[in-house]
């Protein structure tokens, strides 16, 4: 974890080096200030901007310092969970439903079917349990984590018809 105070010790000695930049992560920074101290001419354009960045990271507060260079008080990146299985797709690569309409599926858990036995039912869902889902499938297309095209396909899915 990177300290302020010494950012603020690197800026004022080394600072026409870049020393406090490389120490802040800041690589590309560090770089350029190490350049221009190799020219002659410009060397002083290092000095001077390292000793303003010893007076702002004096100055700024630690948290918005930890902020800045720790990453500290910053958002996780959200997870997305996609509550829907594929459309299309009843598992292992094999579409939930046999060339008729009827589901594939036997009591032992495999997609196929066993030869002879009928397929299984499909589950029947009530009214409210239906009405839940494409309430919540809407509001992933809403918030545009689903496009209308699959939104329109998760749709035809839930109620049984095809697109």
């Amino acid at each position: 974890m990177k300290d302020k105070t010494n950012a603020a010790i690197l800026a004022l000695l080394l600072g026409w080096s870049g020393a406090h930049k490389f120490y802040l992560g800041r690589t590309g920074a560090g770089v350029l200030y190490l350049v221009l101290t190799l020219s002659f001419f410009l060397a002083w354009i290092p000095a001077l901007a390292g000793f303003i960045d010893f007076i702002v990271l004096a100055l700024m507060d630690k948290d918005e310092f930890n902020r800045r260079y720790n990453g500290a008080n910053m958002l996780p990146a959200p997870v997305v969970v996609n509550m829907l299985p594929p459309a299309g797709y009843g598992g292992y690569g094999v579409p939930p439903y046999g060339p008729h309409g009827q589901p594939y599926g036997s009591p032992y858990g495999s997609p196929y079917g066993a030869p002879g036995q009928p397929p299984a039912p499909r589950p029947e869902r009530n009214v409210d349990q239906l009405k839940t889902e494409l309430e919540k499938l809407n509001e992933l297309r809403i918030s545009g984590l689903l496009t209308e095209e699959e939104f329109a396909q998760q749709k035809a899915r839930l109620l049984g018809t095809t697109t």
